[in-house]
């Protein structure tokens, strides 16, 4: 079974939704906070210049193909896995366990602009799940102690994140010792993808996007050969 793929320096793992489950289950009843992050092309092509970035991505739990075209760019021919990165089917059975297990929920966000948009997203996915709090997050406000002591003092379960890269692998690559919750989910655009694709410009602009990853990607194999 082909369990992971190395794309433009970043190594993630290659899973079903379903193998993905079975690992969040695992974490949820380890005692330490296990990071799972959503990665996209952007943060990818982003990123494939920066060691630092690649270094901290490398420290999380799970990291896992956000979108379709970064496994057909990597030559990835499981049809369930690219289905299930197309649908985004793990992060709907993430939000379906969260609601079903009543597990409790901090959200992260850079803007009250995004928090909205993040909490009309989860509520899209599923109405039941139990919010505990939310913060803003910028690098320049200095509030990462005082996030720290919020979130600690919830008796959260999951923290969601939607924090920029890549300051959002910055924040859990420092703070992960310190947090008392059980799993971190980066999610970024994931979320509320399902909502822009619909409109003509963002699938114009995802059209481009995904020429520029492959050809990014088709560079990194003649390169590595």
């Amino acid at each position: 079974m082909e369990e992971k793929i190395k794309v433009l320096g970043v190594e993630l793992d290659c899973l079903t939704a379903k193998e993905a489950m079975i690992n969040v289950l695992q974490f949820f009843e380890n005692d330490a906070l296990d990071a799972v992050e959503l990665i996209s092309m952007n943060m990818l092509m982003n990123g494939q210049d920066d060691p630092q970035w690649q270094e901290m991505t490398g420290r999380l739990q799970m990291l896992l193909p956000g979108e379709a075209e970064i496994l057909e760019a990597a030559q990835v021919g499981d049809r369930t896995k690219v289905k299930d990165a197309g649908e985004r089917t793990f992060l709907k059975m993430f939000m379906k366990y969260l609601q079903k297990s009543h597990k409790r929920v901090f959200l992260l966000a850079e803007s009250e602009e995004e928090m909205l948009r993040v909490e009309d997203a989860v509520r899209h996915f599923n109405r039941g799940i139990r919010f505990t709090g939310h913060a803003l997050l910028q690098p320049q406000d200095n509030l990462e102690e005082n996030v720290i002591n919020d979130i600690n003092g919830t008796e959260t379960d999951c923290i969601l994140s939607v924090l920029p890269s890549p300051y959002q692998e910055e924040f859990i690559a420092r703070n992960r010792p310190l947090l008392n919750a059980k799993v971190w989910l980066g999610c970024g655009s994931a979320l509320w993808q399902s909502y822009d694709e619909r409109k003509l410009s963002k699938r114009i602009r995802h059209f481009f996007l995904c020429r520029m990853f492959r050809r990014s990607v088709e560079l990194q194999q003649r390169e590595e050969r």
